[in-house]
């Protein structure tokens, strides 16, 4: 039977044991220790003061580069792009989520190009559809009692239609229609585009907010949009789109073989790398490089806010119609920085 003499005898050796311990750790051990913890510490030090510094190196090398390109794109645009658009209508098109840091360089640029430019027709995320049925749309829309994919699918395809008459390529004759007036919309005819009259699924969409028109600088104020034939857009998707955003303008981006395909450059500017362990959306450059019934319909640029980006999307709107579609930028899938020569 174990008696109170073994537990003190045991208490007292486990206390002399960690005695022992505290005074050798204290001397020889910890000398060691910190030794080497010091060294380790120091050899960090370096290493972070190191690393800040070639941060500050490439971080003064990237403002400089960007500076660079701001320059080019003031600058050169005016001398290397002038005239490339004359007088040829252009619409751009925003996504949700496009910035007017985004968009005012595409636009300034597309007007030194020369062209006529009608404004940015930016797409509110109210496009998704999401909500309650919008009772005041459906009876603009002159509908009996849809539901939600019906409401959408019914305004997608007008939207759709008024882009596509107006980009259809001009007529070199326009015959007089046959009450003898000289404006060629009068004669009803539902391939063309009204002249001087803006579609009516336009101007339904301004007033109930799912789009808002920023007017180019040669339209004036109470102008119509839309309303002649040889349009050419250019189709501005988000950095970081959601797939909701994506699929609005996949809307707009038809890809089935009996449906033309829309007159339209599909641009982007440089998506941010993710966080750790997180995957971006991919934005609609991506997506349509990757789908081959998109890919072989619509010209797509990435790099949209550098000058190579900017000059690629003045080329290509230039090019369109008279060249296959092409992928320009550097992200994955462009196929050259600027379209050849043709």
């Amino acid at each position: 039977m174990i008696n109170i003499r073994y537990h003190i005898v045991s208490i007292t050796a486990v206390f002399l044991a960690l005695g022992i311990g505290v005074a050798l750790g204290s001397t020889f051990l910890d000398r060691a220790t910190v030794e080497v913890l010091d060294r380790n510490i120091s050899s960090a030090e370096e290493g972070i003061r190191e690393t800040d510094a070639e941060n500050d190196r490439l971080q003064s090398l990237v403002n400089a580069a960007e500076e660079r390109d701001a320059g080019l794109i003031v600058l050169g645009s005016d001398r290397l792009l002038a005239e490339q658009l004359t007088d040829i209508p252009v619409l751009v098109l925003a996504a949700p989520g496009v910035g007017s840091d985004q968009l005012d360089p595409i636009t300034a640029v597309l007007a030194r190009s020369g062209a006529d430019l009608r404004g940015t027709l930016a797409l509110s995320d109210r496009l998704r559809f999401d909500g309650d049925i919008d009772e005041a749309l459906v009876e603009d829309l002159e509908l009996i009692d849809p539901s939600g994919p019906r409401l959408r699918a019914e305004a997608f395809d007008r939207l759709l239609d008024a882009l596509a008459l107006a980009g259809q390529e001009p007529d070199l004759e326009v015959p007089r229609p046959p009450d003898g007036t000289d404006d060629p919309g009068a004669s009803g005819d539902p391939t063309r585009p009204e002249a001087g009259v803006q579609p009516e699924i336009v101007s339904i969409l301004l007033a109930r907010e799912y789009v808002a028109l920023a007017p180019g600088p040669d339209l004036a104020e109470g102008e119509p949009i839309l309303d002649t034939q040889g349009y050419r857009y250019v189709v501005v998707g988000a950095p970081d789109p959601t797939e909701a955003d994506n699929d609005i303008l996949l809307s707009l981006l038809p890809d089935e073989d009996d449906v033309a395909a829309l007159p339209a450059v599909v641009v982007t500017v440089t998506q941010d790398p993710p966080p750790i362990d997180e995957q971006l959306v991919p934005t609609i450059v991506a997506l349509a490089r990757s789908s081959e019934a998109l890919a072989e319909r619509y010209t797509t640029v990435d790099d949209a806010e550098t000058f190579s980006g900017i000059a690629a999307m003045v080329f290509s709107v230039a090019d369109l119609g008279a060249v296959p579609a092409g992928h320009y930028g550097q992200a994955d899938g462009a196929s050259g920085v600027l379209p050849p020569l043709l």
